[in-house]
C-alpha cells in the first residue's frame, strides 16, 4: 500500500474583473506666482542662483577684465566706442570751478570770487605741468582722468595713489609742490580674500566695513612684492551702486562680451565665405580627358583596316599610331595651358589664355545673406546700449536718422554720460584737488583769512568745487542756442547753467565778455554781444514769425 496523501481537484470559483476605466485628467491648477508661464522650459534650462554680489564680482572680474581689454585693443568698434565715451564725458578736460563757502571766514561775495579765481588759476598751472602733478613726471591731470575712465570701462574701477615728495627731492627735480599722483592698474591689487584678517579682495576693512588699507603688488628691479598703502592715500573710484556691498568693481563691458564675440565670429565667418565664393566665382569649363576617351584610345588599336585605304602615305598601323599621338598632344597642350597660362583675376596687365576647347565662365557671388546686415546691426545696438553710446556713434551709420531721432538718442544717452562724469571722473579729480589745495593753504602759497586754523576748522566748506565738461552734442546748433535763450528768458536756466552745459565757467565768461566789450568800445567798434535791436526780420527781429505780440492777423 502507498502512504501518499490523496489529492482532489477543486473547480475554481473565479470572477472576471474588468479593467478600470481611464480616469479623466485632473484639472490644471491655476497659480498666481512669478515664472509660472515657462511650459517650454526655456527658463528652466537657464541656471541661476542668488548670492552676494561680491562673490559674483570676485569670480568673474579678472576674466571679464582680460576679455574687455582684449576687445579694446583688437576691436575697432570697441576702441572707437571707448574714445567716444572719453570725449563725451571728459572732452579736453573737466574744468575746475571753485565754489568754496567763505562767508564764515569773513569774505564778501566779491572777495570770495577773487579768491576762487586765484585757486582756479593756480590749479590750472599745477594740473597742466606733468613735473608738478605726476610722481613720474609724465602725465597731466587731464591725461590721468582719461586713463582712469579707460580703466573703469575695462575693469570696473580705477586706482590712484596720492604721494608727497620731500623738499630735497623737489629741489633735485626743480619743482615747487609736494603733492604727487600715480595711477595703478586694477590687476595690481590682487583679489585676495582672508576674512579672518579683514582682507577682502585686496582691501583691509575695519569692523564697520570701512577701508583701512589697500594691498598692491609692486615691482621693483624685477622683483614683485606686496605693499600696503593707507586708504587715505588711495583714490578708488567705481560704480558702487551696480553691485551691492562689493568692495571691487567689474568691467562695464562684461554684459556685452558674449555679443562682441558673436559679432566678431559672424564677421570672420562672413568674410571667409565671401573670399571662398569670390575665388571660385571664375571657373574654366574644360573637356578634360575622361575614362571613355582613354578607352577610345585603346580601342583604336583593334580597328580593322577599311576597304580602299590608301597606304601610299603609310600603313594602317602607322595611321592609327599617329591619330593616338595627335589626341595625346591636344590634351597635353590643354593641360600645359592650365599650368603655364592660367586665368588671373588680380593682374590687370596680364593677357589670359585658354587651352583648346576651353570656356571661361563668371559666376555671381551670393554673400552676405539677406539677413546679415540686420542681424549685425542688432548686435551693434545691443553693444551700444550696454556701453552707453548711441548706435550712430558706435557704427557711424546715420542711414535713416532724422533730426528728431538723433535728438532723442542724445537725450536718452546723455544722462548716462553725466552719471559717469559725476560718479567716476569727478570724485577722482576732487580727491586730487583737495590734497593739492590742502598743501597750498598749509604752506601759505594760497592765503586765506584765519590761516591754517580757519582752514582746518572749515575744510569741507573750502573744498567745495564744481567740475564742468563738454555739453551734449546737437544736430542743429542754431535750434539748441535758441532753446537756451528761451530757457534764460523764462527763468528755467541761468547764464551760469548755460555756461556749465558748454563746459565753461560762468564767472570767467562774464569777466571775459566785459574785457572784450571794453576793447571794442575803446576801438570805436560795435561789439557783437547782446540782443540785436531793431525791426529787422532776423532771428530776434520784431518781424520774425512767432515773435509778434499780438500775432499778425490775415488781411
Amino acid at each position: 500500500m502507498s502512504d501518499a496523501k490523496p489529492r482532489y481537484r477543486v473547480k475554481a470559483q473565479g470572477h472576471y474583473v474588468a479593467p478600470d476605466a481611464p480616469k479623466a485628467p485632473a484639472p490644471r491648477r491655476t497659480y498666481a506666482r512669478y515664472l509660472r508661464g515657462d511650459r517650454s522650459g526655456v527658463l528652466g534650462m537657464r541656471k541661476a542662483v542668488t548670492r552676494d554680489a561680491r562673490q559674483d564680482v570676485r569670480e568673474a572680474a579678472e576674466r571679464a577684465a582680460a576679455l574687455a581689454i582684449d576687445f579694446m585693443h583688437n576691436s575697432g568698434w570697441i576702441a572707437g566706442a571707448v574714445a567716444q565715451i572719453l570725449v563725451d564725458t571728459i572732452g579736453d578736460e573737466l574744468k575746475l570751478s571753485c565754489r568754496a563757502k567763505l562767508k564764515k571766514l569773513g569774505y564778501s561775495d566779491k572777495q570770495a570770487r577773487a579768491w576762487w579765481a586765484i585757486v582756479e588759476e593756480e590749479w590750472r598751472h599745477w594740473a597742466w605741468n606733468p613735473k608738478e602733478c605726476d610722481l613720474a613726471g609724465k602725465s597731466t591731470i587731464a591725461e590721468m582722468a582719461d586713463a582712469a575712465l579707460r580703466q573703469f570701462l575695462a575693469t570696473g574701477e580705477a586706482f590712484g595713489v596720492l604721494d608727497f615728495m620731500e623738499p630735497a627731492d623737489r629741489l633735485r627735480y626743480g619743482i615747487s609742490t609736494g603733492t604727487k599722483v600715480s595711477l595703478i592698474a586694477s590687476h595690481r591689487c590682487p583679489r585676495v580674500t582672508r576674512e579672518a584678517e579683514g582682507l577682502e579682495q585686496g582691501i583691509f576693512h575695519d569692523a564697520n566695513n570701512r577701508p583701512l588699507a589697500y594691498r598692491f603688488r609692486v615691482r621693483e628691479r624685477g622683483i614683485e612684492r606686496d605693499e600696503d598703502i593707507d586708504a587715505a592715500d588711495v583714490i578708488h573710484v567705481m560704480d558702487r551702486g551696480e553691485n551691492l556691498n562689493s568692495p571691487r568693481g567689474i568691467s562695464v563691458i562684461a554684459p556685452a562680451l558674449k555679443v562682441l564675440a558673436q559679432a566678431d565670429q559672424l564677421a570672420d565667418a562672413t568674410l571667409a565665405k565671401t573670399l571662398l565664393q569670390t575665388i571660385f566665382a571664375a571657373t574654366i569649363k574644360s573637356p578634360e580627358p575622361s575614362d571613355q576617351a582613354f578607352q577610345a584610345l585603346t580601342t583604336l588599336e583593334g580597328l580593322e583596316k577599311p576597304e580602299g585605304f590608301d597606304e601610299s602615305e603609310g600603313t594602317w598601323e602607322e595611321f592609327i599610331g599617329g591619330l593616338q599621338s595627335d589626341l595625346l598632344e591636344v590634351w597635353d597642350m590643354r593641360i600645359g595651358a592650365l599650368k603655364d597660362k592660367g586665368i588671373s583675376m588680380s593682374d590687370p596687365a596680364r593677357i589670359n589664355h585658354l587651352g583648346p576647347g576651353e570656356e571661361f565662365h563668371l559666376h555671381t557671388t551670393s554673400t552676405p545673406g539677406s539677413d546679415y546686415v540686420e542681424f549685425f546691426q542688432n548686435l551693434l545696438r545691443e553693444i551700444a546700449r550696454c556701453l552707453g553710446v548711441t548706435y550712430e556713434a558706435l557704427s557711424m551709420d546715420h542711414t535713416g536718422a532724422t533730426y528728431s531721432s538723433v535728438l532723442m538718442s542724445v537725450a536718452c544717452i546723455w544722462p548716462i554720460v553725466m552719471r559717469r562724469r559725476t560718479r567716476i571722473v569727478m570724485p577722482f579729480l576732487q580727491a586730487i584737488y583737495e590734497r593739492w589745495l590742502e598743501e597750498m593753504i598749509e604752506t601759505g602759497k594760497i592765503a586765506i583769512k584765519g590761516g591754517r586754523t580757519a582752514f582746518r576748522r572749515h575744510r569741507e566748506s573750502i573744498f567745495q568745487a564744481e567740475w564742468h565738461g563738454p555739453g551734449a552734442p546737437s544736430a542743429d546748433n542754431y535750434k539748441a542756442i535758441m532753446a537756451e535763450n528761451l530757457e534764460m528768458e523764462t527763468g528755467v536756466s541761468s547764464f551760469f547753467d548755460v555756461c556749465a552745459k558748454h563746459g565753461k565757467n560762468g564767472q570767467e565768461q562774464i569777466e571775459q565778455l566785459g574785457r572784450e566789450i571794453k576793447m571794442f568800445e575803446d576801438a570805436g567798434v560795435p561789439h557783437p554781444f547782446g540782443r540785436k535791436q531793431g525791426g529787422g526780420g532776423g532771428p530776434q527781429g520784431a518781424a520774425a514769425d512767432g515773435n509778434r505780440d499780438p500775432p499778425k492777423e490775415a488781411a
